[in-house]
């Protein structure tokens, strides 16, 4: 690729007129020039990438029996390090996410992974500090969490709305297939031996892989860097591979960027993101259009959760497995989730082109649609309510079956669809989600990340209390309403009142601005009357960039 500065500031106003809603090119230009080839090898190589936020957990908690004898201290000890790991989880995707909205997929990207090695190579030579596996599982969370905010902008930075669903099924089909190793190989070694380093030094291997795959071959993505893709980037914006070329080459381009850059911060001497554009992912929460979906986000995950928590205890005190058993029982909610998100990503594109059909407007496969005027919501939503009634069917039924002690067969198969439903659900919402702030793909799709985790740590909490009180029979019933009512909720709010908030959102004056002085009182003030297209403000009050 030739060489010339990225863009560090969001787009001039003449740019910014270039681009709708959604990121689409409306002077001629494709919305990208990506290859449908290099597409497909985007999709697989992040669908790989983000298993260092998946695997790294499945394949943690089957350990923690051994982790308690190895470090000399209690379960509840050790659970402290499953509750540290998820407070990160949920908390900073909002900080790297909205720094890959400023500054670029590769070098966060690259970060990011590298303190996710530099952590599991902690965990693997530490053998018998607890504080020290502690520190180095929240290193491992705030490294392998934050990798997929980043990898739903990189999607939505090459590919339209209309065929988003094309990348984002297999993505995430391939991280859940090969994270159903995780539990399996885990309780393996439990049961087996009493050794656990060589499952972080597996995730060490699979993160120095994961580097290399994005140092060498990852081009950057972000709108705001390269655009469509056409504008030429140097340094750490650049692949390895491209250093090869000649040093005059390298030496000329260098200068270009120099120069550039240096004409930039001349024009404007703000910087392109600042620390408390952090909150970001916490101000779209606030908007009633991102709080209809998000409630969808958040129920179906938490679905998934409440199952990895409860099937080890079902498993053990029902139905007397082991170890290596337990860790077995996973692998059907792993492949339901495999096969749901195949199935969101064909019925996600599918949906919109049907609703378009409907609308007389015609999908613009090149340069990307304007969802200004385009019912999104219905959209992404159709047809979602069968899914959502058989979920609560399912997980009713899945109470009762097990305090009832049937056959475990029965459960583990309804296991397969209760998980690929929810995964269905949860990959639709998220993809909606993005689409209504296509300006902060990777800082929208944190919120969700915000949300879903607590509520799935709230269920996560709950969950034994309840089975004590009332029998897993009326738990799985009341929580299977509660997820039912959210997600109806979710589904009539957003294709009732989505269009309408979402419009007077883009209306008015400020919308997504994330000038850092300006967030605190933007928390606390309302967004009703806000703005949520970047493309609006004037490049003075513009901090984050427009990431679609």
């Amino acid at each position: 690729m030739p060489s010339q500065p990225p863009s560090l500031e969001p787009p001039q106003p003449a740019e910014a007129e270039k681009n709708g809603p959604d990121g689409g090119s409306h002077d001629g230009e494709d919305y990208s020039i990506f290859s449908a080839g290099m597409r497909t090898y985007l999709t697989y190589q992040l669908g790989f990438i983000i298993i260092l936020s998946t695997l790294t957990a499945t394949a943690y908690l089957p350990l923690i029996p051994l982790l308690s004898t190895h470090f000399s201290v209690s379960i509840q000890a050790i659970n402290l390090t499953v509750t540290a790991y998820a407070i990160c989880q949920a908390l900073s995707p909002a900080l790297f996410a909205s720094l890959a909205d400023a500054f670029g997929r590769r070098p966060v990207l690259l970060g990011l992974i590298g303190l996710y090695a530099s952590a599991s190579l902690g965990l693997t030579l530490n053998q018998r500090s607890f504080a020290a596996l502690l520190a180095f599982r929240v290193l491992q969370s705030i490294g392998g969490s934050s990798t997929v905010p980043i990898a739903y902008g990189i999607v939505a930075d090459v590919a339209v709305v209309s065929e988003r669903g094309k990348m984002l099924g297999p993505m995430l089909s391939m991280c859940n297939a090969i994270s159903a190793v995780g539990p399996v190989s885990a309780g393996a070694i439990a049961l087996r031996t009493s050794g656990y380093s060589w499952i972080f030094l597996a995730l060490l291997i699979i993160a120095v892989i994961c580097l290399l795959l994005v140092g060498f071959t990852l081009p950057e993505t972000a709108r705001n860097i390269v655009g469509n893709g056409m504008k030429p980037v140097h340094g750490v914006w650049r692949t390895w591979w491209s250093f090869f070329r000649g040093k005059e080459q390298l030496r000329r381009s260098e200068r270009r960027a120099d120069d550039a850059t240096e004409e930039r911060l001349q024009m404007d001497g703000k910087p392109a993101w600042r620390p408390l554009s952090a909150f970001v992912s916490l101000r779209i929460l606030l908007y009633p259009d991102a709080a209809a979906v998000l409630c969808m986000v958040a129920s179906s995950y938490s679905v998934y959760y409440t199952f990895q928590v409860a099937i080890p205890v079902i498993f053990d005190e029902v139905y007397g497995y082991n170890e290596l058993e337990i860790g077995l029982a996973f692998l059907p909610g792993l492949a339901g989730m495999t096969i749901g998100g195949i199935t969101a990503g064909k019925l996600v594109d599918r949906n919109y082109a049907n609703t378009a059909r409907k609308c007389n407007i015609d999908v613009d496969r090149k340069k990307g649609d304007d969802l200004k005027d385009f019912p999104i919501e219905n959209a992404r939503y159709r047809n979602c309510l069968p899914f959502l009634s058989l979920e609560v069917a399912l997980v009713i039924g899945y109470g009762w079956v097990v305090q009832s002690h049937i056959h475990p067969s029965v459960p583990l198969i309804m296991q397969f669809f209760i998980c690929a439903i929810s995964t269905l659900l949860s990959h639709t919402s998220s993809a909606l989600l993005v689409d209504i702030f296509p300006a902060m793909s990777s800082s929208a799709y944190a919120s969700g990340q915000i949300t879903r985790c607590t509520l799935s740590a709230a269920s996560a909490a709950i969950l034994q209390p309840l089975v004590d009180a009332v029998g897993r029979g009326w738990y799985f019933t009341i929580f299977a309403l509660f997820i039912g009512i959210s997600g109806l909720g979710s589904v009539v709010t957003s294709r009732s009142k989505g269009v309408q908030w979402r419009q007077k959102r883009q209306a008015t004056p400020h919308g997504n601005v994330t000038d850092a002085e300006q967030i605190p009182q933007q928390l606390l003030t309302p967004p009703a009357d806000e703005t949520g297209d970047s493309s609006n403000a004037t490049p003075k009050k513009e901090t984050l960039s427009s990431g679609v």
